[in-house]
Formats: structure tokens, sequence, C-alpha cells
């Protein structure tokens, strides 16, 4: 009989087809630190044995809901939503790795910053059933919000959520394929987000993914979704200053980087007019996109690092000491050269 006393997390997974890595992904949830959680998993209709994995753990935590032919991601989370009965929802991933300690630090997180409503942290990749990088994002509400204008600002296997804010908010269902990005711009203006600088979460990088397979309908509606967040807040942007604010989220090779450069310096008179974010926060994320537009953009040789620094930009974002070292010789020495250029 389903206990009546309701759960801390709800840690909520959507599964299909996913017996590749299922059983090491539901592992990971079931050896976490702290115990007071549901996991409720999605099945979205699969066709192989993913079922019966999740089954095989016979463990009474676990809340196997199923679909009966595949209806998406976004269905599954939304009912995943509906469902859930703790007081947060962790989002999970079938082919990725929660750490043990995981649920651990971001309940203690979210219990002492009541304002917040959604947080994520830190991943380290697995390619090839090897670990590799670790990936960061900005930590604090007014950096995360500000990334928003360029890209997604969260991890999304990493992110933990006050149950009671989704709700009122579920996953929008338009634009498959990039709804994360989409998900976080509707809640930008209805809580505060933050990030933990923790490597929470391993996530697993493999040709099955949508963003594998996907990739063109992820960029053209997540161009979409970051020109209406952009207008919302800058309604006076053009759209030549859309294209160009396109190719700096891209982070594209063969950008126009004075151009790039003087739309974030535009972009900057803007927020201070409006008033929308705090001018240094501001400056600081600006020329953080300014150092990452040129270091893509190294084929120029000489030319780029003369631009770079004819930018004010450059002054407000220190990059790691052998970043800029490595940056500044293959300026020097024409870049690597590719043969499509």
């Amino acid at each position: 009989m389903e206990s009546r006393v309701a759960p801390k997390v709800t840690v909520l997974m959507p599964v299909h087809n996913g017996e590749a890595y299922l059983r090491q992904a539901v592992q990971s949830i079931l050896d976490q630190t702290f115990t007071d959680f549901e996991f409720l998993i999605l099945d979205d209709g699969s066709t192989d044995g993913s079922r019966d994995i999740v089954r095989s753990f016979g463990e009474p935590r676990i809340r196997l809901e199923a679909n009966e032919c595949n209806l998406g991601t976004v269905h599954a989370l939304n009912r995943g939503i509906r469902l859930a009965r703790g007081e947060y929802i962790a989002r999970m991933d079938c082919d990725d790795i929660s750490l043990p300690e995981r649920l651990e630090r971001q309940v203690r997180f979210m219990d002492a910053h009541p304002g917040i409503g959604v947080s994520g942290s830190g991943m380290r990749l697995i390619k090839k059933g090897r670990l590799k990088n670790t990936r960061f994002q900005p930590q604090t509400d007014q950096e995360l919000k500000i990334a928003l204008l360029f890209n997604t600002c969260f991890f999304h296997p990493t992110v933990i959520m006050r149950t009671a804010v989704v709700k009122k908010t579920p996953y929008p269902d338009n634009l498959v394929f990039t709804q994360d990005y989409n998900f976080w711009t509707r809640l930008a203006t209805e809580t505060d987000f933050a990030n933990l600088r923790e490597t929470l979460v391993y996530f697993r990088e493999h040709s099955a993914q949508t963003s594998s397979r996907k990739a063109d309908m992820q960029k053209n509606n997540a161009r979409t979704i970051r020109a209406s967040y952009l207008h919302a807040l800058f309604p006076e942007t053009s759209g030549e200053d859309m294209e160009a604010h396109h190719l700096i989220a891209e982070n594209r090779r063969g950008m126009d980087l004075e151009k790039a450069g003087a739309w974030l310096e535009h972009l900057i008179g803007l927020n201070e007019r409006r008033r929308v974010f705090p001018h240094d926060v501001f400056l600081r994320e600006a020329a953080r996109k300014w150092w990452h537009c040129c270091r893509k953009n190294t084929q120029y040789g000489k030319e780029t690092l003369a631009v770079y620094r004819s930018s004010f930009l450059h002054a407000y974002f220190t990059p790691e000491t052998f970043r800029y070292l490595k940056f500044h010789v293959r300026c020097m020495t024409g870049g690597k050269r590719r043969k499509a250029d």
C-alpha cells in the first residue's frame, strides 16, 4: 500500500528505450546518501527492456508509470509533475549518473534559500565510457537570467525545483527538443535561480541523444526562444541585431568580430537605459561572451588579437592564464587553419 506520508523529494526520470544505461542511472539514485525520496520513472512507450529493468530492482521507492505509446519527453515530464508528491522535484535522465551526495547537497541548499525555485549544479562529461571535462554554469540569479539571453542557463539533468512552482508553470509543449531552454525563460519571471559550484552529475554523451539526432531543429527552436526573450527585455532589437546575437550565442566560427563586439557594446547601453540587470554584472557577462567569440575565431590571426583588445569589453573579463596564453599563441600564428577557411 502506498505511503500517505509525502516524501521530501520526487526524483523524476523519463525513459524511452533507455535500456543501454538505465540500470546504472537507477542505481545511482538508489545509492543516494539522502533517502527521503520517491523515484518516479515515466516510461514513455518503450519497446525495449526498459520496464523490465526498472521492475527488477524491486525497490518500494520506485513508482513506475507507463505510457502505452511514445508521447514525447515534454508530455512525460508534465505527467510526472502532476503526479509528484515531493516538496522538490529533482530531474534525472536515464543515461546519466547522480553522485551519491547529489540530493543531500541540493536539498540542503534549497531548504536554506526559500526564495530560489530552481537550482542546478556542475556536471562532468562521460564520452565513450570515459570521464572527460567538467562544466559549470553561472551561479547567481542575475547571472543566470543574463545567460538566458544567449542559451540555457542550467544543465537540465542536474536541476532540483520547487514542486509548487513548476505545478503552476509546467513545461511548455511547443518548440520541442528545446523544452528546457523554453522552460527556463518562462520561469525567469516567476522565481529566482541558482547553481551550485559543485559537480553532482556525470552526463553521458552518445549518438542516440536528441542533441545529436535533431541538431538543426534544436538550433532553429533555440533561435525562436532566444529572440522572444531578448525582445521582451530589449524591444528595440532589430533584425540585423538579432542575427549578430544568434551568432554570438552559437559561438560561431567565422563570425564578423567587429559586428559582434559592436552589438555587445550596444546591448550594454540598452541595459543601462532600461536597467533590466545590474550594470556591473551585465558588463562582466557581456565581456565573457566577447572573450568566447574571439577565442573561437583565432583563424584571423593577429587581427583577432587586435580586435579583441580594441573593445573596452576585454578589460572586464579575465580568462584563465593558460587559456589566454593559448589564445595569444594561436592568434600570433594564424590560428589552427581548417580546410573550410
